[in-house]
């Protein structure tokens, strides 16, 4: 099972957002040829839910896709006012094709 742990300003952020994230690989390209999977999280649900497991962390529910790793990950907030987003720490998974 993926180790997934929420920031309290995450969750206190992501409770005005309606209570969900998403936790995905993002697939990204280097200058000479090379990909890697980066963590990302979203906030909201999945539009489609298949290829994730959602799970309840510290009152969030959290969906995790099944291509993901073991982790561990740690999902919280930067920024100011309107303009905070998410972030992820946590190992880079492989390179999705």
């Amino acid at each position: 099972m993926t180790e997934v742990t929420v920031a309290g300003a995450a969750r206190d952020w992501l409770a005005g957002q309606g209570g969900e994230v998403t936790l995905r690989l993002s697939t990204r390209h280097g200058c000479c040829g090379g990909q890697a999977g980066v963590p990302v999280a979203e906030p909201g649900a999945p539009r489609n839910a298949d290829g994730y497991t959602a799970r309840e962390i510290d009152g969030v529910r959290v969906f995790v896709a099944d291509d993901l790793g073991a982790g561990p990950y740690h999902i919280d907030v930067e920024g100011l006012f309107r303009w905070r987003r998410l972030v992820v720490e946590g190992a880079m998974g492989q390179s999705q094709d």
